[in-house]
């Protein structure tokens, strides 16, 4: 028999073989087919002040363009995911685990997503100068992004390593790093992110990522204040001063070297030549309950006990709520 021939044997095992990789084919055809059938999904029924991010973060605990793609593919029944309403229905493929696997995490970009928007919030990406354009819920943002919101907006933000930074009205922010630590020591911390409030009020809930303290701080014009796990609200007004409000753990906050109030500027006038101005170092611990008010100047007053009044108990049992019902999604 010429070697150029297949003998019979060989080319029934290799007839089988077709058959079963078709077979196989048709196989994971099926199941792809019913990956979206109601047995495989869950089901949610669309409340006030949900978006596609925001379950979708209290389901899986995390949300990327390719999972909302997922989701897109799940809801064609919808015509636009960023515009859902009380009362629609979601269809999520059921997660095969509780939580994504901490390599995963690991190694993804970190990002903050625009999980709830009401009234004007506009955003403006890093690198661009043009003017801010209307910000869509579902947004993923990244470093150097800013986000503001107008006398009628409000703003939510969700890191990946969970925590959650909320504007009110008339507040700007801006996104200055976000990084995640691939090192193991146990002494690392598996997050880091700068923030810098320039106006407005920030409500802020720093969360443990992958059992490690994250490492969170938010540049204030005249101070800066950094976390590691708890829940507090900075206020900056127009002329700079600010203040910080602590509902749950402590903050520890410091002077900002580079703040500073804002400068008048006067008549042409000789200026003295170089010397060295002694810049004055604070370190304030606030403890739960406690508001630290700094001076546009600055200065810093003590830590004092306070109570919400008004408009402001508002807001705060607004974002206790939302706190409440993100932490009961995972």
């Amino acid at each position: 028999m010429s070697k150029h021939l297949v003998s019979f044997p060989t080319r029934l095992k290799t007839v089988a073989l077709l058959a079963f990789g078709i077979a196989s084919l048709l196989l994971l055809a099926g199941l792809l087919r019913q990956s979206w059938s109601a047995a495989s999904t869950q089901t949610f029924l669309v409340r006030k002040g949900d978006t596609a991010s925001y379950l979708a973060i209290r389901y899986y605990g995390y949300f990327t363009d390719s999972l909302f793609a997922v989701l897109k593919q799940a809801n064609r029944h919808l015509a636009d995911l960023n515009r859902i309403h009380p009362g629609d229905t979601l269809f999520f493929p059921v997660r095969q685990a509780p939580e994504p696997p901490p390599e995963l995490l690991r190694s993804a970009a970190a990002h903050a997503v625009l999980t709830f928007a009401e009234g004007t919030v506009r955003y403006r990406r890093g690198a661009s100068t043009a003017a801010f354009v209307p910000a869509p819920v579902n947004l993923i943002l990244k470093p150097n992004d800013e986000i503001e919101t107008s006398r009628d907006g409000r703003a939510e933000l969700v890191l990946d390593n969970r925590s959650v930074l909320r504007l009110s009205a008339n507040s700007r922010l801006k996104i200055v790093t976000l990084q995640r630590s691939t090192s193991t020591r146990s002494a690392a911390n598996s997050y880091q992110a700068n923030f810098a409030l320039d106006l407005g009020s920030l409500w802020t809930r720093i969360t443990i990522f992958l059992d490690k303290p994250p490492k969170v701080e938010v540049k204030l014009p005249t101070a800066i204040a950094g976390v590691q796990g708890t829940v507090y609200r900075a206020v900056v007004a127009a002329d700079s001063a600010a203040a910080v409000r602590v509902y749950e753990g402590a903050v520890q906050v410091r002077s900002n070297p580079a703040g500073g109030a804002p400068q008048q500027i006067g008549p042409p006038r000789q200026v003295p030549g170089p010397q060295q101005i002694p810049m004055e170092t604070w370190i304030k611990r606030v403890q739960a309950y406690q508001e630290l008010v700094i001076a546009k100047n600055g200065k810093p007053g003590e830590p004092r006990a306070f109570a919400d009044h008004g408009g402001d108990l508002a807001w705060v049992r607004w974002n206790q709520e939302r706190d409440r019902d993100l932490a009961m999604g995972r």
